[in-house]
């Protein structure tokens, strides 16, 4: 699991580096204007002067360029976009005309960044005739100026879309998040519900047996160490158990928690009778038959204090059915809707999981009734 959680974000690590550099590259472009100046041979403050200009304006543009390619792609940096602006305006009478060719392309893209698009439209316009103008005064022919809205216009719908982009990357990778937490929160779920189900029957069984042993301990000493004899053997195949779920499913078989109700309920002086299926139940339908006998069965010894329980099984070209009925009559401190705990909560979760149908409550006759119906798998 660690692999492959880790793979996705290397991934996006190596994808994010690779924007970035990407981005810087363009600052590139600025060598055009620095090495103008530079062949003027100008005096070291004009020199300083353009060096502090460029320098703030390269930093301020990749603090804004930068986030469009993080998980923040949506929130701009209104005090990197003035300094952008602020040390774009200041260059003008030091770089010129060169300078003027180049900001505009950058400066359009920080913009794209920085605001919405309804302001980035409007700024976009004010950008393209500041640029004009400009180049104008600075002595520019007509063909050295038409061309440049039309690159500013192209600039802004590229920068636009990267940075719509960005918000939807950042979107999925919190989307992504979202789902592995939603995918460890469910296991835990199903674990939880799995150890409920596990240890449910297997304690209320041990609790039985023991108190049976301790009545019979003057009485009946030979039956009574039998009994604690079957109390060490439940506790150590709960211990299996648990061991199984801890480190994998364990998925119980239907004859087996069958063989487990008889003893149980014997134990506990309650009559089973069981109603065998006409047809043998596929696996996917057994396995939730099998959770469903052990919940009702627990809850009988539970809950019931009854003094018969019947268990039904039926299959039929469509489905698999469980009926598991008691004569109980239950106090009214542990009636039908005491029964209606943790354990029916998740066995009408697998039940619902696998396609089926789930009744559980006190019938007409009285006593208590659990009914589950499992679809079978269409091959």
């Amino acid at each position: 699991m660690t692999v492959t959680t880790a793979l996705p974000e290397l991934a996006d690590g190596r994808a994010r580096a690779l924007a970035r550099g990407g981005s810087a590259a363009w600052l590139l472009l600025l060598c055009w204007p620095l090495w103008s100046l530079l062949e003027a041979e100008p005096g070291i403050a004009r020199v300083a002067w353009a060096s502090g200009g460029v320098a703030l304006f390269a930093g301020c543009w990749l603090l804004i360029t930068w986030r469009l390619f993080s998980a923040r792609a949506g929130s701009p940096r209104p005090w990197a976009l003035a300094g952008l602006l602020g040390a774009t305006l200041a260059l003008f009478p030091v770089l010129g005309r060169p300078w003027a060719y180049v900001c505009f392309v950058l400066v359009v893209s920080a913009l794209a960044a920085s605001l919405r698009p309804v302001v980035f439209v409007a700024a976009t316009v004010v950008a393209a005739v500041v640029d004009v103008v400009v180049l104008w005064v600075l002595g520019a022919t007509f063909a050295g100026i038409w061309w440049v809205p039309l690159v500013i216009a192209v600039q802004a719908v590229v920068v636009q879309s990267l940075k719509q982009m960005g918000v939807l990357v950042a979107r999925l990778e919190a989307a992504r998040a979202e789902v592995a937490q939603m995918a460890v929160e469910n296991e835990r779920l199903r674990f939880a519900r799995d150890l409920h189900d596990i240890l449910g029957h297997t304690l209320t069984s041990i609790t039985i047996r023991s108190q049976l042993a301790a009545r019979l301990a003057r009485t009946d000493p030979d039956r009574a160490a039998r009994e604690m004899t079957d109390v060490e053997h439940a506790a150590r195949q709960a211990l299996d158990e648990v061991r199984h779920a801890v480190t994998g499913y364990r998925a119980p078989a239907l004859s087996e928690e069958l063989d487990r109700a008889a003893r149980g309920l014997r134990a506990a002086g309650i009559e089973l009778e069981v109603s065998p299926a006409e047809g043998p139940i596929p696996a996917s339908a057994e396995i939730v038959l099998a959770w469903a006998v052990r919940e009702a069965v627990t809850n009988v010894l539970r809950h019931s204090r009854a003094g018969r329980c019947r268990i039904d099984l039926s299959v039929d070209g469509t489905a698999a059915g469980l009926e598991v009925r008691d004569d109980g009559t239950p106090s009214n401190d542990d009636s039908g809707a005491a029964r209606a705990g943790h354990g029916l909560t998740g066995l009408a979760e697998r039940v619902a999981e696998a396609g089926g149908r789930l009744e559980a409550g006190v019938p007409p006759g009285g006593g208590y009734r659990l009914f589950v119906r499992v679809p079978l798998e269409v091959s």
